[in-house]
């Protein structure tokens, strides 16, 4: 059975199966002063739900058409953790990415997520989308 952190990760990854993200309700999953780390240790975490907004939007002008398929979750405690396979097209060759990602998500007693990491090989998405390490880097650099 589901645990309400487990569900409330559901949710807020649902809202990313769009080509156009609906920020008011990513932001009301979001505690104020939350962090997301897109690639770790790659990127730097990025803090604040506005900021964490803001660089959603700075990804979804890459690629459209983003599915998420959670192969596993779990929790323990005030973390869950979710296996998937998510997949994007990018905007400016219209060829399909797939990453397989562990995504580590820390939520506070209203369920709302204030500590988000992703892990996942980001040599093989360079690779897929035809750029070198250096340039992979330079994508993912946040703000």
């Amino acid at each position: 059975m589901a645990t309400a952190k487990e569900e409330a990760v559901r949710v807020f990854l649902a809202l990313m199966h769009t080509d156009k993200l609906d920020l008011v309700r990513i932001r009301a999953c979001l505690a104020e002063d939350a962090r997301y780390q897109p690639i770790v240790p790659l990127s730097a975490p990025v803090r604040g739900a506005d900021r964490i907004c803001a660089e959603l939007e700075r990804q979804y002008a890459l690629y459209k058409d983003c599915a998420c398929e959670i192969l596993n979750i779990a929790s323990a405690g005030k973390t869950v953790f979710t296996e998937r396979v998510d997949r994007v097209r990018q905007r400016s060759t219209n060829s399909e990415t797939i990453t397989h990602v562990a995504g580590l998500f820390d939520l506070d007693a209203d369920n709302r997520i204030v500590w988000w990491r992703e892990y996942w090989d980001a040599l093989d998405i360079a690779d897929q989308i035809g750029v070198s390490g250096d340039e992979m880097k330079a994508i993912m650099k946040t703000a």
